[in-house]
Formats: C-alpha cells, sequence, structure tokens
C-alpha cells in the first residue's frame, strides 16, 4: 500500500487581542463573511463582558455589559448582516442574559432568572435569525433551552434527570430543531 506524503505542518499565527488587565476568559469564537474573527470573553479585571472584532488591521474592542460580575460562559453568534448575538451568565444576579448589536449599540436582556441560571450557554441562530440557547439550570442540575419565537422567550427543561446541563453545546439541524451535546 502506496504512503501519503506528509502534510506540511500548519503555520500558526497567533496575535494578542486584548492585554488589558486580567482578560480572555470564557472565550467564543465566530468569523465573519470575510473570515475575519470575532470574540466575546469575560474581562475579569472589571467583571465586564468583552466583544473584539479584527477590522484587517487591528483589534476593535467594545464593552458589552459592564452593570455587574458579567461574562462568564459567552457564546457568539454572528446574524446574517454579521452583527454579533452574545447569551452569558451575569454572577451578578445569577442569571442568563444575551445581547445583540444593533448596529448603534447593544441590547442587551435577561432571558432566564428564575434560580441559579445561564451557566456553560451555547447560542445558535436559526434560519431566521432568532436565537436559540442551551444552558445550566444551577439550581435545579437541569438542561435548559430558551428560544425566542418572536415576541417572548419560550423556555423548557430538557432534562432533569440526576446532574444534566453541564457544558452544554447547541446546534440546529437543516428544518432548525436543536441538537444539544
Amino acid at each position: 500500500m502506496a504512503q501519503r506524503p506528509a502534510a506540511a505542518d500548519p503555520v500558526w499565527v497567533t496575535s494578542t487581542v486584548d492585554a488589558t488587565g486580567n482578560v480572555g476568559s470564557y472565550t467564543s469564537l465566530a468569523l465573519d463573511a470575510a473570515g475575519n474573527p470575532r470574540i466575546s470573553y469575560l474581562d475579569d479585571t472589571n467583571d465586564d463582558l468583552k466583544y473584539a472584532a479584527w477590522n484587517g488591521t487591528n483589534w476593535d474592542i467594545a464593552t458589552v455589559d459592564s452593570a455587574g460580575n458579567l461574562g462568564y460562559f459567552t457564546s457568539l453568534a454572528l446574524d446574517a448582516t454579521g452583527n454579533p448575538r452574545i447569551s452569558y451568565y451575569d454572577a451578578s444576579n445569577s442569571d442568563l442574559k444575551y445581547a445583540a448589536w444593533n448596529g448603534l449599540s447593544w441590547d442587551l436582556s435577561t432571558i432566564d432568572s428564575a434560580g441559579d441560571v445561564g451557566w456553560y450557554t451555547s447560542l445558535a441562530l436559526d434560519a431566521a435569525g432568532r436565537p436559540r440557547i442551551s444552558y445550566l439550570d444551577n439550581t435545579n442540575d437541569d438542561l435548559k433551552y430558551a428560544a425566542w419565537n418572536g415576541t417572548n422567550w419560550d423556555i423548557t427543561a430538557v432534562d432533569s434527570t440526576g446532574n444534566m446541563g453541564y457544558f452544554t453545546s447547541l446546534a440546529l439541524d437543516a428544518t432548525g430543531n436543536p441538537r444539544i451535546s
């Protein structure tokens, strides 16, 4: 049997995105239509949720939410026009939160506040751009799922048998049905 030639080792290019304090925990990465990276993350020094976007030359960094101890367990998705959407945990209030860039500013909302909820978020957008989020309800050790129906958030407990919902990962199938690991 003939051996395939070994592929060349990849050349990794690294860059520092943000070096202001203790930053970079709970990162989530998405690529825009041009392949430029976008990153959501926790600024642990200031307890803020931050967002960084590569503009082709430099990193544009914005504070998304700074109203408390927040920015944990971020999950980032870009809508069809490239606008960022971020799910995250607000540790000050023990809530699941959601941030959406509207082109001028960040729209912030609390999705679930029934107990200590919003750990290990995973965000996906359906074909219409509506957010879907899987996460841990830490009060009850349940896997939960939140779906924006265009007017309200529909929240359901997916699995509550034992300790469920840790380290979730969400994907939507071709018809928009959720799949959660």
